[in-house]
């Protein structure tokens, strides 16, 4: 049982080396990009108001980067498991039916992240022909958030349910955050 037990310790920890990896990437481009939004914001602002000459592209160029910031942030709330729910009832479930009510939940979200990344994917494709007149790019770069978000959101739960099921065994909830 112990070398069983010291294996899914060195499972768990890859995995979790994994996803941690992911998500420091993950940060370090949503950060940057709202940075950006933040500067080009600002960039317009000054542009509009100080020299009263405002530029035309800052608005999409900024919208266009949140929605990035977005998409790809959803990886980071996937690995932290601070998406939204309300546990109120499944808490009160027992152990077993609460890793069964997971798990389903889970797998749910992962065929909708599926759908999203195939239909955005196609999305931006069909929008390469489309151009963003003020900033001169075809609309795939700004649809193509949807696929990437999509993707990650699905490796970082993915990662996620693993680790849940390498914990299958013992009589901890799934929903209790606090033990690792």
């Amino acid at each position: 049982m112990g070398k069983k037990s010291n294996k899914s310790k060195k499972i768990a920890g890859l995995i979790d080396t994994v996803a941690s990896v992911l998500e420091r990437w993950s940060l370090a481009v949503s950060v940057l990009m709202g940075g950006a939004m933040v500067v080009i914001v600002i960039a317009g602002v000054i542009a509009r108001y100080a020299m009263q000459n405002p530029l035309a592209w800052t608005e999409e160029a900024s919208r266009f980067l949140m929605i990035w910031m977005v998409l790809i942030g959803m990886s980071v709330v996937a690995r932290n498991r601070e998406n939204l729910s309300v546990l109120f009832l499944v808490t009160k479930f027992p152990i077993f039916l609460q890793r069964i009510v997971k798990f389903l939940t889970e797998l749910l979200v992962m065929i909708f992240l599926y759908i999203l990344v195939v239909e955005g994917m196609e999305m931006a494709l069909k929008a390469k022909v489309q151009i963003v007149p003020s900033i001169g790019i075809t609309m795939f770069y700004p649809l193509f958030c949807i696929p990437v978000g999509g993707l990650l959101t699905m490796i970082q739960l993915g990662l996620q349910m693993l680790l849940d099921m390498l914990r299958w065994g013992s009589e901890i909830s799934p929903y209790d955050m606090t033990v690792e």
